[in-house]
C-alpha cells in the first residue's frame, strides 16, 4: 500500500508484563504504542532492528541519569545488548515504539532532547515558500520536527525515502487522505506525490521520519514523481 493511515485511539490495548500494548502495523515497519504502568522498569531488548522511541505522554528516568520527556526521541541501534538501557517510567508514560530496518539509523544509543535543537529554514532550491524545522537526525534515517501555521500550504510535492508522520499538535488535511489529527500517525511510500497539505485553524507540528537518507522536498509541478500520484 502507498500510504496508510492509522488511528491508534481506536486499538484495544493488550496487557503485557508491566506494560499494555497496540500493535498498530507491521508493514512496511513495526509500529506499536505501549503504556508502561507507573514505576514500572524499562529495560531495552537485544533486536535485530533498531528501536525509535518517542515519547507522547510521561517519561523516562534513565539510571544513567538523563530524562526522557514528552516528545524527546531516543534511538536504540539493533543489536544493542539487552539491558544497556535502563531506567524507571514515570506515571502515564506511552511512547510509540517505530522498527527500523538495520543498517540504518546511527550506530550509537541516542537521545533526542526536543529542546537542545534550534528552528532553522527549510531551504528550497526552488526558492518557494517553506515552514521552519529542527533537523533531529541526519543520515540515512533521518528525522524532522516541524510547524505549519494556519495560512501556510504546501502543494502537491514528493519524497525520496519512505516517511512518517506523528501528529503531536493541532492537524492538518493531507489531499485526498483527510484529515489527520493529534495522536494520529501517517505513512507514505517514498516517491510518489501527493499534496496539498493543509493545518487546521489552529495550524499543526509533527515528527517527520525519513526511512533510507534525507527529507529532500520535490514539487509535482517541477519533477515529476516517479512513481506518479497517491490514489
Amino acid at each position: 500500500m502507498s500510504w496508510q493511515k492509522f488511528h491508534p485511539d481506536s486499538l484495544a490495548w493488550r496487557e503485557s508484563e508491566n506494560r499494555q500494548e497496540k500493535l498498530i502495523t507491521e508493514e512496511p515497519s513495526g509500529l506499536k504504542q505501549v503504556m508502561f504502568n507507573s514505576g514500572a522498569t524499562f529495560n531495552s531488548a537485544s533486536t535485530t532492528y533498531g528501536v525509535l522511541l518517542l515519547v507522547v505522554s510521561g517519561g523516562l528516568q534513565l539510571d544513567d541519569g538523563q530524562e526522557v520527556k514528552k516528545e524527546d526521541l531516543l534511538w536504540i541501534p539493533a543489536r544493542t545488548e539487552k539491558g544497556t538501557v535502563t531506567g524507571r517510567c514515570l506515571a502515564g508514560t506511552s511512547v510509540f515504539e517505530l522498527q527500523v530496518s538495520t543498517p540504518l539509523g546511527p550506530a550509537e544509543i541516542t537521545l533526542i532532547k526536543k529542546q537542545a535543537f534550534a528552528w532553522q529554514s527549510f531551504d528550497d532550491p526552488a526558492g518557494r515558500p517553506t515552514q521552519p524545522v529542527q533537523v533531529l537526525m541526519e543520515g540515512n534515517l533521518s528525522i524532522l520536527r516541524t510547524r505549519f501555521v494556519p495560512e501556510y500550504t504546501a502543494g502537491d510535492h514528493w519524497h525520496d525515502f519512505d516517511t512518517w508522520y506523528f501528529i503531536t499538535d493541532g492537524d492538518m488535511r493531507f489531499g485526498h487522505e483527510g484529515v489527520y489529527k493529534t495522536g494520529q500517525v501517517r505513512q507514505v511510500t517514498g516517491g510518489y506525490s501527493y499534496g496539498p497539505e493543509e493545518p487546521g485553524d489552529d495550524g499543526v507540528e509533527f515528527v517527520l521520519v525519513s526511512i533510507g537518507g534525507p527529507v529532500m522536498l520535490h514539487w509535482a509541478d517541477m519533477e515529476p514523481a516517479p512513481r506518479g500520484q497517491l490514489q
